[in-house]
């Protein structure tokens, strides 16, 4: 995975965001360390969003559920390679922007998951937010 810095401004304060891209099951070290983790999946692939709740309910056995700020990502476009179709980031401080992917929903590659799917799994998650990112038309890219 990779490491992050962003700075942003959240009601007129500066806060500097640590990033890290996580591969893999949480451990208890990364849940320990992040406030905030990012859950992106690809829209077009199932297992992608089951392997979302599985690792949300690992990272929930490490720390209670309420106690991290969650944004839950579908992205039209596999995150990372396409063999890699699920992420997982987390911040130190307030949640970042999701990555940016390439579009792939179509008739040859049709969305598996839909939203209110996502959104029930956001609802179980708690003290989460749902987006859907679109690279390219700039749909919730800088949220």
């Amino acid at each position: 995975g990779g490491q992050f810095k962003r700075e942003v401004t959240v009601d007129g304060q500066s806060h500097l965001l640590l990033i890290r891209e996580e591969a893999g099951a949480p451990d208890a070290q990364f849940a320990s360390w992040a406030d905030a983790v990012i859950f992106v999946f690809s829209l077009e692939n199932e297992s992608s969003f089951e392997e979302v709740t599985q690792l949300h309910a690992l990272l929930s056995d490490l720390r209670g559920a309420g106690d991290v700020a969650l944004a839950l990502v579908g992205t039209q476009g596999e995150p990372g390679t396409r063999g890699d179709p699920v992420g997982m980031g987390a911040a130190r401080g307030t949640p970042g922007s999701p990555p940016d992917s390439p579009d792939k929903i179509s008739s040859s590659s049709p969305r598996a998951v839909e939203d209110a799917r996502a959104r029930a799994l956001c609802g179980d998650m708690r003290r989460c937010l749902y987006y859907e990112t679109c690279a390219t038309y700039g749909l919730n890219v800088d949220r």
